[in-house]
């Protein structure tokens, strides 16, 4: 028998028994995934293992406020988040020894007894709800093996405990539980399991339709006993371990390409300093000669062609003051702004080239205020930068929608059009300088680069979301 990880209430924290059949469930579905086989194994488990039904209830509550109708839904939950939930405070180290950390403790009988009673309590309560129109068999069940949760929470840890009353304990044993199973009022489900109750506490007469099954649901009781008690070679061995690995693993797989955009875009921004400062001097020198040839050069076509490469030599030096400025950006100054009316005037600046493409820009979403505190005239930069890259995209006759909305730990802006799409080759150099998918020579630049950048120094990130044929949509998250 091992634990599962603890359940934390304001102070106190209870470590649920789970048996090893449970345990060999979630390592398969930590190694597999959400297959059919081990969603199967899964509910096998749950449906003869009430304390791990009673933490999961609480975690997903805890969670995202889920609340299950029947132990497949929580089996659902579980399998779908189980990646995340499954954290043991300290995983053990991968050594012989932590291999046998985890043996049956003296109480294993006693939890055994309680399984087997929420067991024929579950399945009575299930025959019984079948019997009533307004009730749900599964949702009785489910309630059943979720009878007495205290029963399982019968200390906190010690520090805890030594200086709690039996009613102070009492009260952290509710807290730590969702509120709707503390207060299931009169459910048609709940009576149920308060009659099947009485019916095995020899209380009421049971009715004659069920009192044939009532040697069956012992039968199955006990078998469930045996079960939850019975070894299973290997089982839950590494789990903690296997748990705490695999959630690292899938946290990098999750941040990977952002991590490596993040990673490329530095990288070049290096580069554009160092090679700004070594290309600068020989370019002043060029322009230099070239305005002195000009003062003294009186034909006109020799300076026509002096002045042709004077005015080049200025854009080179302009592309790299550029490449400087996204190499070396001034650092954000943020005030307190209206997101929504900077999205506005970014997008009133844009109306006229907009209407010329026969192109639809408009502002969607929330109509403010939403206050940020921003650089104003950097992210005013980012968006019209990226309205523009929108633009150029789409060519003519589409429809650009910008908007902003807050979000718990920030406000996302979001630029959406109905344009080609990206193609995934093309994805990962979409912030990279002076790479455009068009014809070379057309959209050339720094735009999606600078705006990459303004909002990563405003502790952002943009992410993108495209399909060839579907549009592309750019979502900026801002903290604050």
């Amino acid at each position: 028998m091992r634990r599962l990880p603890p359940l934390v209430a304001d102070v106190s924290r209870w470590c649920l028994p789970m048996a090893d059949a449970s345990a060999d469930a979630l390592t398969s579905l930590l190694l597999l995934g959400n297959t059919t086989a081990v969603c199967q194994a899964l509910a096998d488990a749950l449906a003869m293992d009430p304390p791990l039904v009673l933490w999961t209830v609480c975690v997903a509550d805890g969670r995202a406020g889920f609340r299950p109708g029947s132990v497949d839904e929580l089996v659902g939950w579980l399998a779908e988040h189980g990646l995340e939930v499954l954290c043991w405070e300290a995983a053990p180290e991968a050594s012989p020894e932590a291999a046998e950390i985890a043996q049956p403790p003296p109480e294993a009988k006693g939890y055994a007894d309680q399984v087997a009673a929420r067991l024929e309590l579950a399945d009575l309560a299930r025959r019984l709800a079948g019997q009533q129109p307004a009730a749900s068999p599964e949702l009785a069940f489910l309630l059943g093996l979720l009878d007495g949760p205290c029963d399982w929470l019968p200390t906190a840890d010690a520090s805890s405990s030594a200086t709690s009353s039996a009613d102070g304990l009492a009260e952290q044993r509710l807290a730590g539980l969702p509120q709707w199973l503390v207060h299931l009022d009169d459910l048609p489900e709940a009576v149920a399991v308060r009659l099947a109750g009485d019916v095995l506490a020899g209380e009421v007469q049971p009715p004659q339709s069920v009192e044939i099954y009532l040697q069956a649901c012992r039968d199955r009781a006990a078998e469930g006993r045996r079960r939850w008690l019975a070894p299973v070679a290997g089982a839950g061995r590494w789990l903690p371990l296997l748990a705490a690995r695999m959630a690292r693993l899938s946290a990098l797989e999750n941040r990977f390409d952002e991590i490596l955009e993040a990673e490329k875009l530095e990288a070049m921004a290096e580069f554009a300093a160092g090679a700004g400062h070594e290309i600068n001097n020989p370019l002043t020198v060029i322009a230099g000669r070239a305005q002195l040839f000009l003062r003294e050069e009186q034909d006109p076509e020799r300076r026509r062609a002096l002045a042709l490469m004077n005015t080049q030599a200025k854009r080179v030096y302009e592309m790299i003051a550029d490449m400087m400025l996204f190499a070396r950006p001034p650092q954000p100054e943020p005030e307190l702004l209206d997101v929504v009316e900077l999205i506005d005037r970014v997008v009133a600046d844009l109306a006229s080239q907009a209407a010329r493409q026969e192109t639809t820009l408009c502002r969607t979403g929330d109509d403010g205020p939403l206050q940020l505190e921003v650089d104003g005239a950097q992210l005013t930069v980012a968006l019209r930068a990226m309205c523009q890259n929108a633009l150029e995209a789409i060519g003519r006759e589409g429809r650009i929608e910008v908007g902003a909305r807050r979000r718990e730990l920030g406000v996302e802006i979001h630029i959406a059009d109905n344009g080609p799409g990206i193609p995934p080759e093309e994805r990962r150099h979409l912030f990279d300088p002076y790479y455009s998918a068009r014809q070379a020579g057309r959209g050339l630049g720094l735009g999606l680069s600078k705006a990459w950048r303004i909002v990563t120094n405003h502790g952002g990130r943009i992410e993108v979301v495209s399909e060839p044929g579907q549009g592309a949509t750019f979502a900026i998250t801002l903290p604050g």
